[in-house]
């Protein structure tokens, strides 16, 4: 042999050999799944498989008939069992309807059989695995060409991806009660949410803990105090309501997190309310103390303990008179807390705001106290009246002088110091 007809020969050779070499290293890489589905796929297939999916396995559990079950009669048997072990589970009438698909397939001459596969009762990955493998032991008995899945809710449709690669899916059948097509969807959907509500801390502190606490409260408020349980039960529900309602909660993990200007501002904060409560029990004492004017006028001829309409005016003025100093002491204290708070961060934001509410604090004091008096002496409200359009008058003044500064001093690198 010549030396060119050798090496057309090894041309020739060439791709074949690569060929060969290729297709055999593809071999290797095949997964042993892919082997099944081919060996399964290569015997020549016909008719159809009516695959019904059980996917908790209730046929198997209820009745203690093992899966797959194949053929008319054994499906016909074990639903029926079923039905008869629980009248109200749905499996059983979606293997009836597998059943009926079957007969209707047939009455058209189409050759088929009916199967019903189960998975697991936990489900998950291995149930699935599990249907999957009774399918594929079933096609090596009955190489169907086509699959037809019926199901008593969204199985069929989740379980698709499953079976389609062992046996092309031509239809999906979702068997529902009549009376609601979705009840099985809305039970699934409504399970989900209570098992978050139960195993979730981001819920189950307000699901569980909550409730816990208003029932321990109850069991404390009945051994302390039987009589005054009903109100001990409305005041703990009330002070829960007003501390979620209020973020307390988070205000109070946020403290960990704080720095020395904001224990500053907690601390203002503090002081502020235990001052304003004070005030409110100041306000609230003197109707309960003798030889008060408050005390005279509740108590007294001609009130005598019992309270009219017409008396109620009288009781808010002695109110608001006893009350407004310690309050208007524990607003100021707040303020200033904030004005000392903002004057302390970097960018001394909102200053201006909190010296123009203490000066309105302050302007408002007289009025209040002109309030009360009209309330409890019925006097003339023209003093009143003059000195609360004052204190407007001053009010808008002073904001407009500020309006005005600001405004002026925009384009100040250190505008931040004086914003509003």
């Amino acid at each position: 042999m010549s030396d060119s007809e050798r090496s057309t020969q090894i041309s020739s050779d060439a791709p074949t050999a690569v060929s060969t070499a290729l297709k055999t290293d593809a071999a290797k890489l095949v997964s042993p799944t892919a082997v099944v589905e081919r060996s399964v796929m290569s015997r020549k297939r016909s008719g159809m498989l009516i695959i019904c999916i059980d996917r908790d396995n209730d046929v198997g559990l209820k009745t203690g008939i093992e899966t797959p079950i194949v053929g008319k009669t054994a499906c016909l048997e074990a639903a029926t069992k079923l039905a008869l072990a629980d009248p109200e589970e749905a499996d059983a009438n979606a293997i009836f309807a597998a059943i009926k698909e079957y007969e209707e397939l047939v009455s058209k001459g189409i050759n088929c059989e009916v199967v019903t596969v189960g998975g697991l009762f936990e489900r998950g990955v291995l149930g699935d695995k599990k249907i999957r493998e009774e399918v594929e032991n079933v096609l090596r008995d009955y190489p169907a060409a086509e699959a037809v899945v019926v199901s008593d809710g969204v199985e069929g449709e989740e379980l698709t991806p499953v079976i389609s690669p062992l046996v092309p899916v031509v239809s999906i059948r979702k068997v529902v009660i009549k009376h609601s097509e979705s009840v099985e969807e809305s039970y699934e959907i409504l399970g989900r949410y209570f098992r978050m509500l139960l195993t979730d801390k981001r819920y189950a502190k307000y699901a569980l803990g909550l409730p816990g606490l208003v029932f321990i409260g109850i069991a404390i408020a009945y051994l302390v105090s039987p009589t005054y349980a009903p109100l001990i039960l409305v005041a703990l529900i009330g002070i829960i309501l007003a501390v979620r309602g209020f973020n307390v909660d988070r205000e109070i993990g946020s403290i960990r997190t704080l720095s020395s200007s904001g224990f500053l501002r907690l601390f203002g904060i503090a002081i502020s309310v235990l001052i304003v409560i004070g005030g409110i029990v100041s306000g609230i004492l003197p109707f309960f103390t003798k030889g008060t004017p408050a005390y005279s006028y509740v108590w007294g001829p001609p009130n005598n303990g019992i309270l009219t309409i017409s008396s109620v005016p009288t009781v808010m003025g002695y109110f608001i008179a006893n009350a407004q100093p310690l309050t208007f002491i524990g607003l100021g204290v707040y303020v200033v807390g904030a004005i000392i708070f903002n004057l302390l961060r970097p960018t001394h934001r909102h200053v201006m705001r909190n010296v123009v509410a203490l000066i309105v604090l302050g302007l408002l004091y007289i009025p209040v106290y002109l309030l009360s008096q009209v309330l409890i002496f019925k006097s003339s409200p023209d003093t009143l009246v003059g000195y609360a359009l004052f204190s407007l008058a001053v009010s808008f003044v002073i904001a407009a002088f500020i309006y005005n500064w600001v405004s002026q001093r925009r384009g100040h690198p250190d505008i931040d110091e004086i914003e509003v």
